[in-house]
């Protein structure tokens, strides 16, 4: 059950302030992020664009709690999660989807999608596999349950990550280019059931991505980030309505905002490619 229909406060807000990361502090010294803030509401889904390498998965893995900063706060909830001078630690109310997959393949898929809530603790056998059960039927998957991971299509398997994350119900979900390797075909289909689970749950989704058409699709805000060092160079708000399917790729509004996002995002390419020329000569 989600925050708004339990009649609870939403849970999920993530308050990002003036966060710098640098690594390698004492040698090279690599500014990856540099004074960057967001303010992200409990129930958004929100993502991030910008040139490969700019920081955008720096800020990822220091919400999901991989690695520190150097200076600010990440804020999850009220809660301090990190700072310059706190360590931040992973936790199950912030589960990732990483772009490479990681399900197991030895196990079946309703085996990958229950292991983590069992082993844990969280949950009985028979309570995580009707929760499993579930969770897979709401991103199309009934009657794959013991079939394995190298038995079903890419986007499938995708999608039983998907399903593994929101078992723990967590207050958010962290997809890092989780749809990066897939054809267009494939894409829209995964993009639906996607957007089906976030409207029927409502969980804070940080999103990164390099596809401007996803991001848009997707998205109820779209960050354009700047070549590294990460900055926010312009924040897209998008009024597409909710819930949305293919036929939001035509509208009017969509069209305007995909003109915005190429317009800021083709400057920092160029500018990431000139530095990449220059780092070559």
């Amino acid at each position: 059950m989600n925050a708004s229909a339990s009649g609870m406060s939403p849970r999920g807000s993530i308050s990002i302030r003036e966060v710098t990361k640098i690594y390698d502090p004492d040698g090279a010294k690599v500014l990856a992020v540099d004074n960057c803030s967001m303010e992200i509401e409990a129930g958004e889904f929100c993502v991030l664009v910008g040139p490969s390498g700019c920081g955008k998965t720096t800020l990822l893995n220091a919400i999901a709690g991989f690695h520190g900063i150097t200076t600010g706060e990440i804020w999850l909830d009220g809660e301090l999660l990190c700072s310059g001078a706190r360590t931040p630690s992973p936790g199950a109310d912030r589960i990732v989807v990483f772009q490479n997959g990681a399900l197991f393949p030895w196990f079946t898929v309703l085996e990958n999608v229950t292991f983590g809530p069992v082993v844990q603790g969280g949950m009985s056998k028979a309570e995580a596999h009707d929760r499993a059960r579930t969770m897979l039927g709401q991103m199309g998957l009934m009657g794959i349950e013991n079939n394995y991971p190298s038995e079903i299509s890419s986007g499938m398997r995708r999608r039983v990550e998907i399903a593994r994350a929101m078992m723990n119900d967590p207050r958010v979900l962290l997809l890092d280019e989780p749809f990066r390797a897939m054809d267009a075909l494939t894409k829209t289909v995964v993009h639906q059931f996607l957007l089906d689970v976030y409207d029927k749950s409502r969980k804070t989704v940080f999103f990164i991505t390099h596809d401007l058409e996803e991001a848009i699709f997707l998205g109820s805000k779209v960050y354009i980030m700047t070549t590294r060092p990460a900055r926010i160079k312009k924040v897209l708000d998008v009024d597409i309505p909710r819930p949305r399917d293919f036929r939001a790729l035509s509208s009017a509004t969509y069209l305007r905002l995909k003109q915005e996002c190429i317009e800021a995002v083709h400057e920092e390419a160029l500018k990431a490619f000139k530095a990449g020329e220059r780092e070559m000569a």
